[in-house]
């Protein structure tokens, strides 16, 4: 209950007013309903159906003598105009009403959609490395959407039930002790279907699994589409899709199994309660014809009321759990959240002395008993390249990680010309070119790859961000040029216009700083050699850090970084390093020969 308690705070703190509107709708529509049962005793007075209703505590003789003061006469035709009113009004609020929810559906889903997206966009790497990118998808995709359409069935359901309080009272002022006795049978009814509201809570956590594992099987099998194919084991793929789908259809199954064995309930409730119903009328309470009619009409319309109450209350106890899925996400975010300014540009860095380490040492969450960076102490002058080494796991990209701002240092300080980089992140971040491994392009044209990182950059600034990065003869060659699309990730353009591309968009945001995260190390001699040229072609130019795999490629570096197990073991000039033949470096520059 705790979980739909907050779906309705969060609800009434987006929109008050609409809310608010909401609920006075539907007080009003219920009471118009009310109204248009009770005018069926006058249409039937007035017909002749029921003569002779002459008790002045009849609400009818009174509706008579109020007409009659003001010198009308209740006749067939005022009655059905009176009718015909009610119920126009009664659908014109609907109408009103209706609207109303859809604005309100409408805003609650998109402001928690963004500020879902808004809390992982600002998220610390740290937590976002922790989380599967499926399981985040899921949530803002799929468990969204379920509470979308569980709105629905909300504010529908708050409409029923205002609706059926109204009725209840009606009811309870013609017959009390009939009325009564009737939510005594609704109660019971109530507390028999509570099993039911339980399994279908389980079921949604179920859904909200699946869907995730489902994605999770979609979104892998579609990133690793070439190495799949590759190996032929699209059949293991497809059996895991299988498994997961069917899994998903077994759970639906049973909850429209649910859902069909509690409606069956309801109706065989209905009959149960009809007949009792006309029995105590009759027998024990001995109704007369006037509240008989009445209570009928009532009960008649009562019973689908609140079976629709139980029904929408079983489909609320199925969405709850992906909207806790959302809030749980959200809040987990919101936790983590970078300072950041978020509503501002935050400026640049122009670096002009370079970037400290003082004794800095950094753990991940996950494996707290071991340290991935120790007690790292150096200088990356400014105008400088800078270069790390080392095996797999001995803390390079950890140290970029730390260099960026993407973590936090858990003992010793980053400072960008003598101030802390954790209170210049923004501008610090706009001043970075990043280039990693893997190339990340958008499924768009060369223009909008490059644009996407600087919205504001001149076709000049475009064409001398290709040259620099040695990529320009390439696009001028191709027939549609910088609107060639390049295909999802890239996949039209080879490994080294791939990564030339990203460079220039790097370059293209005219950084204080360059990094290269490994940006060669997949590339073939040539598109190595290409790269290597543009980058020395860029040295002193600006502020260059590169995380090398060849040896090869940082010989003109001003300085070199040896890591080892997380620790700076070693560092110098290449020459230096390199003459040391039992250095480290000298013995990773031996087996990268090899």
């Amino acid at each position: 209950m705790e979980t739909l308690f907050v779906y309705i705070r969060d609800l009434y703190i987006l929109s008050r007013v609409k809310f608010l509107v909401n609920l006075l709708l539907m007080v009003m529509l219920g009471m118009l309903e009310g109204i248009g049962v009770l005018m069926i005793i006058p249409l039937l007075m007035v017909t002749g159906i029921i003569p002779g209703m002459q008790a002045s505590s009849d609400w009818a003789f009174g509706l008579d003598q109020f007409f009659q003061n003001i010198g009308m006469t209740l006749s067939l035709p005022l009655v059905l105009v009176i009718y015909t009113s009610i119920n126009f009004g009664q659908s014109w609020l609907q109408r009103c009403q209706a609207m109303l929810n859809f604005d309100l559906q409408q805003e609650f889903a998109v402001s928690l959609s963004i500020r879902l997206f808004r809390a992982v966009a600002y998220a610390k790497w740290q937590l976002l490395m922790s989380k599967a990118k499926s399981d985040i998808t899921n949530v803002i995709l799929s468990e969204l959407t379920r509470v979308y359409y569980g709105m629905n069935i909300f504010l529908q359901m708050v409409a029923t039930a205002l609706i059926t309080i109204i009725q209840i009272s009606i009811a309870f002022m013609l017959a009390p002790g009939l009325t009564c006795s009737v939510l005594v049978g609704v109660c019971v009814l109530f507390l028999f279907l509570r099993s039911f509201y339980m399994e279908s809570r389980k079921m949604g956590q179920d859904i909200t699994k699946l869907n995730s594992d489902l994605l999770f099987t979609l979104t892998e099998h579609l990133n690793g589409i070439k190495d799949i194919k590759s190996n032929g084991i699209e059949s293991a793929q497809m059996n895991s899709f299988i498994r997961t789908r069917n899994m998903m259809k077994k759970n639906l199954s049973r909850y429209n199994k649910l859902q069909t064995r509690a409606d069956m309930y309801n109706k065989v409730g209905a009959a149960i309660f009809i007949s009792l119903f006309l029995f105590s009328s009759i027998e024990i309470f001995q109704l007369n014809p006037q509240q008989l009619i009445l209570v009928s009409v009532i009960s008649s319309r009562l019973w689908p009321k609140l079976a629709s109450l139980q029904m929408g209350f079983m489909n609320i106890q199925t969405m709850l759990p992906g909207f806790r899925a959302a809030k749980e996400l959200e809040s987990q975010c919101l936790t983590a959240q970078e300072d950041l300014p978020q509503d501002e540009d935050g400026g640049r860095i122009e670096l002009k002395n370079g970037v400290e380490f003082h004794d800095v040492s950094f753990y991940y969450e996950s494996a707290r008993a071991k340290y991935a960076l120790v007690n790292a102490d150096f200088v990356l002058s400014a105008g400088t390249t800078t270069a790390f080494v080392g095996v797999s796991g001995s803390g390079k990209s950890t140290l970029v990680d730390l260099l960026i701002g993407l973590l936090t240092p858990v003992k010793g300080n980053v400072l960008v010309d003598g101030e802390p980089l954790s209170e210049h992140l923004r501008p610090w971040r706009n001043s970075i070119g990043y280039v990693p491994q893997d190339p990340f392009l958008l499924n768009a044209s060369i223009r909008d790859n490059l644009l996407w990182a600087c919205p504001d950059a001149s076709e000049d600034g475009v064409w001398e961000a290709l040259r620099l990065a040695a990529i320009d003869a390439f696009v001028n060659s191709l027939p549609e040029g910088l609107d060639t699309v390049v295909g999802d990730r890239g996949v039209r353009l080879s490994g080294g216009e791939r990564q030339r591309i990203v460079l220039a968009r790097a370059l293209l945001r005219k950084p204080s700083v360059l990094i290269l995260d490994e940006a060669t190390s997949s590339l073939d001699a040539e598109n190595e050699k290409r790269i290597q040229q543009a980058i020395e072609n860029l040295q002193g130019k600006l502020t260059i850090v590169v995380i090398a795999h060849r040896i090869s490629t940082i010989q003109n570096a001003d300085k070199i970084l040896v890591l080892e197990q997380g620790q700076i073991v070693e560092q110098g000039n290449y020459q230096s390093l390199i003459s040391n033949r039992v250095s480290r470096f000298h013995a990773l520059a031996c087996s990268s020969t090899e």
